[in-house]
């Protein structure tokens, strides 16, 4: 059991598995949550929890299709007394018609799968390629979920960016801020965020970009803040 950067929760991980990263911890930074949020593969929910830290008055509901990590996060739930407004569930994303009526939420957050089977990159596991789901489930579900003029937050690789603002828009959701991540200040981003919105507004706005390391390996300022907290 660890604590979640930034807040008074703890978590549980299997760190044989899958442990959490800085993309999770930037994520649930960037990410706002309204009054009914669902957080799409969830894994051990720590954007969930981040986030139910910052959004007191939300109800969150974390989904994934892994039983051993969906587990974990009940867990976590209950060490922080959490029952009365986070919820875990084992849910496949492409079964979202099944279990909500359209339109149940106001807010979305992911972290998915950040392979394309197509880049050649022999990954095999589904939390890290779209063996088992792919930006077109996400863009499909999150436009069934979401209530008009609502969004959804996501972390993703910068070379998939035309890839995703092209499923999204083809589900009637638009890209509206863009903020790529950078390691160093002289190398190239490794990361973006991003928040699509359900409408036909076009144009976004290009956030300043937010670089993690200092020269010497420590972390900026930001990110500590965003880490821990002013």
């Amino acid at each position: 059991m660890d604590q979640v950067a930034g807040t008074n929760y703890y978590i549980y991980q299997d760190r044989s598995d899958f442990s959490y990263g800085i993309d999770a911890v930037l994520l649930s930074n960037f990410a706002k949550a309204k009054k009914h949020h669902m957080d799409l593969c969830t894994g051990n929910g720590i954007v969930a929890l981040r986030l139910a830290y910052f959004y007191q008055k939300t109800s969150f509901l974390g989904v994934d299709i892994d039983e051993k990590a969906i587990e974990l996060f009940e867990k976590s739930i209950a060490q922080n007394n959490l029952n009365d407004r986070v919820t875990a569930m084992k849910l496949d994303i492409k079964d979202i018609e099944k279990q909500f009526p359209k339109h149940s939420f106001d807010s979305l957050s992911v972290n998915p799968p950040y392979l394309d089977p197509k880049d050649n990159i022999a990954s095999g596991d589904y939390k890290r390629q779209e063996l088992l789901l792919n930006l077109d489930d996400i863009a499909k579900a999150a436009n069934y979920l979401l209530e008009p003029y609502s969004k959804i937050y996501m972390v993703h690789r910068p070379h998939r960016l035309p890839d995703i603002v092209v499923k999204f828009k083809n589900y009637g959701m638009n890209l509206r801020r863009l903020r790529a991540v950078k390691p160093f200040q002289n190398k190239k981003a490794n990361m973006i965020l991003l928040e699509l919105e359900k409408s036909s507004k076009e144009g976004f706005d290009y956030m300043n970009e937010l670089v993690v390391y200092n020269a010497d390996g420590t972390y900026t300022d930001e990110v500590k803040e965003i880490y821990y907290g002013k």
